[in-house]
């Protein structure tokens, strides 16, 4: 199942053109605060010099303390009830962009991917002022250039359709993965965790722990959810990935546009979602929206599409 932004693309790295306004984050670490631990060598030299002779998930985890993280956040718990006990860790942590975990059934192979993970630490500065939130503001946040569930075993049925840019169908594991980022945030001492998901339903399944930066995105993204609650998801999200839905008063095309979804750790990002501001900003932006889809236009493509796979 593909659950993040960037997952529906080829790369991870195409995502990076849409977060502009990340940037590496700081190349140091002193004691994590009162409360916090002091850095390992790995990390120093992770956070200094970009190097993990280690292979370590951010220069700090080892496959133990990812497997121990892990099982504390369900996966491990959720892949066994599925039929896949003891499944194989993969770290791939050399460059820092691009900290790699991935989970197999047995084999380490692309017909046995149970998860895969590509993420790395940066820092976000918001697009404008918002509430606490300053454009010189930096966030230190985890971020998902990546994440896929999948089920090696199981196939697309009638009743489970696949969903844009999905190859196999999920885990239902979403929840319990993005219990293991906040975790992990938490531990380093985040901000957030930020994604930018591509699709409405991945959006929809992060928007249970995230919120989009923005409160007027947020609002957009649940009057289409209201006004598309009738239509399967699977139609739902096909239907606005090619384009088909429209403003009902003008029938103008209403485009998906990409947006920061942040899930909140610590302050002022979780002040301002958290906020009278933001609420109230997202329910006029709700209230004053509405969508529909253009079913000939969605049917002429759909048509357009099978002839050009003949």
């Amino acid at each position: 199942m593909w659950y993040t932004g960037p997952v529906m693309r080829n790369s991870a790295p195409s995502k990076r053109g849409g977060l502009r306004r990340l940037l590496p984050l700081p190349r140091r670490r002193a004691l994590r605060g009162p409360q916090g631990i002091a850095p390992t060598e790995s990390e120093v030299l992770f956070e200094l010099e970009g190097r993990n002779p280690e292979n370590r998930l951010f220069g700090r985890f080892g496959p133990g303390e990812v497997m121990t993280r892990l099982g504390r956040a369900g996966i491990l718990e959720g892949l066994r009830d599925r039929g896949f006990p003891d499944p194989t860790l993969v770290l791939s942590c050399g460059e820092p962009a691009d900290q790699r975990v991935q989970l197999f059934a047995g084999a380490t192979t692309p017909d046995r991917l149970l998860l895969e993970a590509r993420l790395h630490l940066g820092l976000f500065h918001p697009p404008r002022a918002l509430g606490p939130l300053k454009p010189d503001n930096a966030l230190r946040t985890l971020i998902i250039n990546w994440l896929v569930l999948s089920d090696p075993d199981r196939r697309f049925t009638v009743d489970r359709p696949r969903l844009p840019g999905q190859q196999r169908p999920g885990l239902g594991l979403l929840a319990p993965c993005l219990l293991l980022l906040r975790d992990m945030a938490r531990e380093l001492l985040l901000d957030g965790v930020l994604d930018v998901p591509d699709h409405f339903h991945t959006a929809l399944f992060y928007s249970r722990r995230m919120h989009f930066l923005s409160p007027e995105a947020e609002g957009r993204f649940f009057a289409i959810a209201r006004d598309l609650s009738g239509i399967p998801l699977a139609l739902a999200s096909e239907a606005i990935h090619e384009g088909c839905l429209v403003d009902p008063a003008t029938a103008e095309t209403v485009p998906w546009r990409p947006s920061e979804q942040l899930m909140a750790i610590r302050g002022p990002l979780r002040a301002w979602f958290h906020s009278r501001e933001y609420a109230r900003a997202r329910e006029r932006a709700r209230q004053g929206f509405r969508v529909a889809v253009d079913w000939d236009a969605y049917r002429a493509k759909i048509a357009a599409r099978g002839r050009s796979a003949k």
